[in-house]
């Protein structure tokens, strides 16, 4: 991922960091037209969600929300082309975390003849190809406006505000979900997880050593949050009368096994949560503040 520059004031070298993400961004979805995955223009599409959330209390909240909107546009408009995917992956991690796939093996072999039902009858190549292209204009429209984003050249404190509040909003929708046993909660949870683990991989430069191991337990907390929210949608499609999954043969079985790996991510969930969010907002944005002014002075 991307670090603020050192060379470059606050405001400047997150203004460069946008510009570059979206010119990568307008790549990645050339590369989608051709016929690659969506996935790496999602994921960058998250990263520069995160950037305009850091930047949030900076911009105002009408210039944020009309930004924000065009990028959570592009990235509903590619949702669906990832959707299967992702749930084809969910199907390959289920099999690899049991443990002893061989007694199920038609069970596995059942969810992926539906992943790959489904995957056939989700979105047509043209329709795809308008989705790409509906979100490639998105992009573009916001690489014109960068230019014109009010943001202080050396003042970090909004900066840090912006931070502040997606650390603060992850903490608390993570503990209400581990707590209530609620799962859009823990969801939710994981947008501002990533948020702020982009925001920890953005200002790494701070203190190299600190940052590259709390970098490595985000991306551990975000990558269960994320096979979480996978496994509760490969559970939906069984709900879904015209979805492939419904007529499998086997389904209590593979609704057993999901839940068996649904509790195990819930456990590691709530072990990695406890010492990644111990800190005080307001603590956790002054040692920020701090390490940032000192790297700039």
């Amino acid at each position: 991922m991307p670090k603020i520059s050192e060379d470059h004031p606050a405001g400047e070298a997150l203004r460069r960091l946008m510009r570059k993400t979206m010119r990568s961004l307008a790549q990645d979805l050339e590369n989608a037209r051709s016929g690659k995955t969506v996935h790496p223009a999602r994921r960058r599409l998250k990263f520069a969600r995160s950037l305009l959330r850091l930047m949030k209390p900076a911009l105002g909240a009408q210039a944020f929300q009309a930004e924000n909107q065009t990028l959570r546009d592009a990235a509903q408009a590619l949702a669906g082309l990832r959707r299967t995917e992702a749930m084809i992956e969910a199907i390959a991690k289920l099999r690899a975390d049991a443990p002893d796939a061989k007694a199920d093996e038609a069970v596995y072999a059942a969810l992926e003849a539906a992943a790959h039902d489904l995957r056939e009858d989700a979105v047509s190549p043209e329709e795809a190809g308008r989705r790409i292209e509906e979100a490639f204009g998105g992009v573009e429209a916001l690489r014109g406006r960068i230019a014109s984003w009010t943001l202080p050249k050396r003042d970090i404190s909004l900066f840090v505000e912006g931070m502040r509040a997606c650390f603060s909003k992850a903490r608390r929708l993570l503990r209400q979900g581990l707590e209530r046993k609620e799962m859009p909660l823990l969801h939710e949870a994981r947008k501002s997880v990533i948020h702020h683990l982009h925001h920890i991989e953005l200002l790494s430069p701070l203190w190299p050593r600190l940052f590259k191991v709390w970098e490595a337990e985000l991306q551990k907390l975000r990558e269960d949050l994320g096979d979480l929210n996978d496994l509760d949608d490969l559970s939906a499609e069984f709900d879904r009368a015209d979805s492939p999954f419904a007529a499998i043969q086997c389904k209590a079985r593979a609704l057993e096994l999901i839940d068996s790996r649904r509790t195990s991510i819930l456990a590691r969930i709530a072990s990695e949560t406890g010492h990644l969010f111990a800190e005080e907002p307001k603590n956790f944005a002054a040692r920020i503040d701090a390490l940032w002014r000192h790297m700039a002075s």
